[in-house]
């Protein structure tokens, strides 16, 4: 029930802040080789990404962009990573 309402606020909280990852293009399969599991503040986040699972990646993943335009790939099961997208669906 736990990964079901991640999941759940995953979804509503990239729809209320329309955050969106479909390209026009097809990826040639995960953009994320390595995950991070240490927290990123959200002061520093200026836009989160969730690519969901497809045929090109068999796996969900998260990409954060800081406000200094440096990206990282953390791992959506992170507890943390749920509290990030729900403090984000507040604002």
């Amino acid at each position: 029930a736990t990964m079901r309402t991640g999941a759940l606020l995953l979804l509503v909280t990239l729809t209320l802040c329309g955050i969106t990852s479909l390209h026009a293009l097809p990826r040639p399969g995960c953009v994320c080789i390595r995950t991070r599991s240490s927290r990123v503040p959200l002061g520093v986040v200026r836009r989160i990404q969730l690519i969901p699972v497809s045929g090109l990646c068999r796996r969900t993943e998260v990409i954060v962009t800081r406000r200094n335009g440096s990206k990282v790939c953390v791992d959506p099961k992170e507890k943390w990573v749920n509290e990030l997208l729900s403090n984000l669906a507040k604002k």
